[in-house]
């Protein structure tokens, strides 16, 4: 049953992946392995996160994702707003 749980899964994130992770991505925090090979990375070297603004231009992404990068941010709100806004109309924020 395990096993079947496994496979299931595996289809799952197929899936996910190639309905969301479509076009121009950004991954916050991706370190030298983004989430998906042809993801742009964003990561401590080039610059906080949480003012990404003045790094990267509003609605120049289809996919934002960011893992493990909120809890370190001084104002969650503010760098949760500022991603939102890297995400063009019809995009995704994970």
């Amino acid at each position: 049953m395990v096993q079947e749980s496994l496979k299931t899964n595996k289809i799952r994130n197929k899936r996910f992946f190639s309905d969301y992770f479509q076009g121009d991505i950004l991954d916050i925090g991706g370190g030298t392995t983004p989430v998906i090979p042809s993801a742009q990375i964003f990561d401590l070297q080039h610059g906080d996160a949480q003012h990404i603004l003045k790094y990267l231009e509003p609605e120049s992404f289809d996919c934002v994702h960011s893992s493990h990068c909120l809890e370190h941010m001084e104002d969650v709100s503010l760098a949760i707003s500022q991603w939102w806004s890297l995400v063009r109309v019809g995009g995704y924020l994970f």
